[in-house]
């Protein structure tokens, strides 16, 4: 019992300081059994606009998962737990995010993300599929819905989706219009104050893998603008004048707790919608896949089930 309570405080010890003088390396090693335990593999594919990278698991019909601005695959890992017992899944960093290169400014603009994307879906070998989106993915999400009708099955926006028309105005639509770009980080400053911006309460993240994340993020401050005004630019319809063309079923989970997009506007999309189902919780913020992660994707398996 003495020799295994010791080993056990010495391989606890050992990985308290890996975590201390190799941060890069145990945040590595933590993400890799982060994905692994979610039965997911890690993929790639080469496209004329760099890798793209991307997990992949369980078995069934496709669900393909299309993160928000300057978000991340891994974000969705947790969610997906709930999915791939019954559904394969595709978890993308969508082109120039994530652990992709970043592309030419322009190449960020909407109508050309969506290109890229079926693109991307085409050469991975992607038939038809359920597409599962957040916040900036959710315009991706209906374009593809309706260029191709016949391999889009559902569209289900998981946390409030951009260019939508809310009657109250959030509270980063007021920040904007003050001339504030709450979501842009350029310090390790503005990171953590993005993160209050984006949950109620911040979800608990191993100290490594936050600060991995904070940093790689922060490397790209030169650029991070550019993408924000990109997409803020992009030559797109709002989704409520898009949603009546939508044929396939929708499912959107839109938080009460979203400083993001106010919540008032999940009415207006589900009025727009041919067939739409609205889940409004509380208690959970712009990422409710971070925060709310296992009963939002028991709430996207039963819409899945029902289809």
């Amino acid at each position: 019992m003495k020799s295994f309570v010791a080993a056990f405080v010495i391989a606890v010890g050992g990985g308290f300081a890996a975590t201390v003088v190799w941060p890069q390396k145990a945040a590595n090693v933590m993400l890799s059994g982060f994905v692994a335990s979610a039965g997911l593999s890690k993929r790639e594919v080469a496209m004329p606009f760099g890798t793209v990278h991307y997990l992949q698991g369980g078995e069934g019909e496709t669900v393909v998962f299309l993160h928000g601005i300057f978000a991340l695959k891994e974000h969705w890992v947790d969610m997906s737990r709930q999915v791939s017992g019954d559904y394969q899944v595709i978890l993308l960093d969508l082109p120039g995010f994530g652990g992709n290169p970043r592309l030419e400014a322009t190449a960020y603009d909407l109508n050309q993300q969506s290109i890229n994307v079926s693109d991307v879906l085409e050469a991975i070998g992607v038939e038809s599929y359920h597409i599962a989106a957040n916040s900036m993915g959710a315009q991706i999400a209906f374009d593809l819905a309706l260029a191709e009708r016949d391999r889009v099955k559902s569209v289900a926006l998981i946390g409030s989706p951009i260019n939508v028309t809310s009657p109250v105005p959030s509270e980063m639509e007021v920040a904007m219009q003050a001339g504030q770009a709450p979501l842009v980080v350029t310090s390790e400053e503005t990171y953590d104050a993005r993160m209050d911006w984006l949950f109620p309460k911040v979800p608990f993240l191993p100290k490594p893998i936050m600060d991995k994340w904070k940093a790689e993020e922060v490397s790209f401050a030169a650029i991070n603008a550019q993408i924000w005004d990109a997409v803020e630019g992009s030559d797109v319809e709002m989704l409520e004048v898009i949603a009546p063309d939508i044929s396939q079923p929708t499912l959107i989970v839109w938080c009460q707790d979203d400083r993001i997009f106010h919540p008032s506007g999940a009415a207006v999309l589900g009025a727009a919608l041919t067939e739409s189902t609205v889940i409004e919780p509380e208690g959970c913020g712009h990422l409710p896949m971070l925060d709310r992660k296992t009963q939002t994707g028991r709430d996207y398996v039963e819409f899945l089930n029902a289809l």
